[in-house]
């Protein structure tokens, strides 16, 4: 907390040794006794000088240096009191101390035994010639340098306090905001945390209130958040829309803050009766401001007219800067804990995700099978699964719903467990697709679609009965030549009425088959352009002696394309080899 700087004094400032020293110096310079008392008149200094300071003037004189001072008095400087010269020491407009100043006998350079004998000669009164010489060397020498040296030795001393004065109100102030500032950094309930901040900005302005309002950009408000002393009756006045508010605009305008010398009488003040009733009249307002962008205002009120220093109105505007930073930063603590636990919940999700896509391909007799499957985020919108049906038989499916995240993997969960009840009750491939579409259709929303091939491999007569329902067509590798499979449906979850018909593909020993997600030919490297189908088949057509090579060959054709760029949709393969 600041200092009392009501009740000054001199030792707040300097120590005795040193207001002895300059005391001691003083005797000595202008041959006078000195003193140094305090407001009260108390004698702070003693007498005597101190042997040190004896030493040193023995030194001193030894150098035979001689200081020439100027004669002349200041129109403001000492004045007399009595046989006495004074001179107050006085800093903030209080009167701190005194120097004084009274001849001591004889002035230096005069020789009693000569002034002695020169009487006697001419026959003078010693005791009038001696009064006659004091009285020439005090009006033209010494007395002129001693009230001088009294002016310019006071003012140095006030100077010097007054510098220890102000010194010692910045570091009462940077203590000021160190504590608000530690207090703001306790942001973890930042309610109550506001709240001591405005009780120590009230303490620090000596103002009877103090208040927080933050912006509310979506209704233009400035809420009230924190407050120390003031009524219920007050808070309640009535709503503060910035749109409105001139003296907060001005505070959170660049100029940083804002000044109403008498709220009952300004035009600006929205409220001034209820001001009036709670004995508010001066207001200072500051802006908060984080980045650039308006976070609030800080208020300080007064019960009496009172103007603010500029080093007053720097201090709030440092710890309204400290208060905006600090609710800034607990706002986006708070995100950040939100986000954790919103990434956990997504973590474990795609861990749940992950465990519906088979981990290993299934075994079939005459058919070598591998897959491919790379989400560009944990969570992702392709499927691929595979069913184990009567006589060898073997359902498989690859689906990619539109979108990205959470509700694209939402929707792919939603088809894998409608496809698997689906095969499990109806033999036509067809059937199974239009009920899949049905169902998206009423549970989605018109963005909302999926691309789905579902087929059934029959192993024993190299056979596969399939429906494309708008899925990039499979690819087929026969003989170094590739084809494409038929499309001729639309995608799922646009028309409820939409017919879809199923296609056969009879395969050959050494066919090779590639079922992928556009995920792979939409793959783009960092000059925007896509791998696209012509590089797809290119690399398909490399074949491989394995489903596992061919799918690692077009995968890494795929890598190498793109290089370092970031990925932005997830990449699934389904490869077939028939043996």
């Amino acid at each position: 907390m600041p200092f009392d700087t009501d009740h000054l004094r001199l030792t707040d400032f300097m120590d005795l040794p040193t207001l002895q020293e300059i005391q001691d110096s003083f005797a000595a310079v202008a041959n006078v006794r000195a003193t140094i008392t305090d407001a009260d008149g108390n004698v702070l200094t003693q007498p005597q000088p101190t042997s040190e300071f004896l030493r040193r003037q023995r030194v001193i004189a030894q150098t035979e240096e001689t200081v020439d001072g100027a004669a002349d008095g200041q129109a403001d400087g000492p004045q007399r009191a009595g046989r006495e010269y004074v001179a107050p020491i006085v800093v903030n407009n209080q009167r701190l101390g005194t120097l004084r100043m009274s001849p001591n006998g004889m002035p230096a350079g005069v020789d009693e035994s000569r002034l002695n004998a020169l009487s006697e000669k001419f026959g003078l009164d010693a005791k009038q010639m001696r009064s006659l010489v004091n009285s020439l060397m005090r009006s033209r020498t010494a007395r002129p340098a001693a009230i001088q040296f009294l002016f310019l030795l006071a003012n140095a001393i006030t100077r010097l306090c007054y510098k220890e004065f102000e010194l010692r109100q910045r570091i009462a102030e940077l203590e000021a905001v160190y504590n608000v500032t530690m207090t703001l950094a306790e942001a973890r309930d930042l309610g109550s945390v506001l709240n001591r901040a405005v009780k120590l900005v009230a303490q620090l302005m000596d103002a009877k209130a103090a208040s927080i309002r933050l912006l509310d950009p979506e209704s233009d408000e400035l809420k009230i958040v924190a407050v120390h002393n003031l009524s219920r009756e007050y808070l309640s006045k009535g709503r503060i829309l910035l749109s409105k508010a001139e003296v907060d605009r001005d505070a959170l305008s660049p100029k940083g803050y804002d000044y109403t010398a008498d709220v009952g009488a300004d035009p600006r003040t929205l409220y001034p009766d209820d001001a009036k009733r709670e004995g508010i009249v001066s207001v200072l307002s500051v802006g908060m401001r984080f980045q650039g962008r308006p976070v609030g205002v800080l208020r300080v009120y007064t019960e009496t007219k009172r103007q603010f220093s500029q080093l007053q109105i720097n201090l709030l505007k440092a710890v309204a800067a400290q208060a905006g930073a600090a609710i800034e930063n607990t706002r986006l603590h708070v995100e950040a804990v939100e986000a954790q636990r919103l990434e956990e919940q997504v973590r474990m999700a795609a861990d749940v995700q992950l465990r519906m896509i088979p981990q290993t391909p299934p075994n079939l007799p005459g058919i070598d099978v591998a897959t491919v499957y790379e989400p560009c985020f944990e969570l992702g919108g392709d499927l691929y699964d595979f069913f184990a049906l009567p006589y060898d038989n073997l359902g498989l499916a690859i689906a990619d719903v539109s979108g990205k995240g959470v509700p694209a993997s939402l929707i792919m969960a939603t088809v894998r467990a409608s496809l698997r009840a689906q095969v499990d009750n109806l033999y036509y491939i067809d059937e199974v697709v239009r009920r899949i579409n049905l169902m998206l259709c009423r549970d989605t929303t018109d963005s909302e679609f999926v691309t789905l091939l579902y087929g059934v491999m029959d192993a024993p007569n190299r056979r596969l009965t399939y429906c494309n329902a708008g899925h990039p067509p499979g690819m087929l590798l026969r003989d170094g030549v590739v084809s494409e499979l038929a499309m001729g449906n639309m995608v799922l979850g646009v028309s409820k009425d939409e017919p879809y018909t199923q296609s056969i593909l009879e395969l050959e020993s050494g066919d090779t088959l590639l079922l992928y997600t556009d995920g792979l030919s939409d793959a783009m490297n960092f000059e925007r352009k896509t791998f696209g189908r012509q590089r797809v088949l290119e690399a398909f057509a490399k074949g491989g002696e394995t489903a596992e090579a061919v799918a690692q060959n077009v995968l890494w054709e795929m890598r190498k394309f793109v290089g370092l760029s970031k990925r932005t949709d997830d990449v699934t393969m389904i490869v077939m080899r028939v043996e």
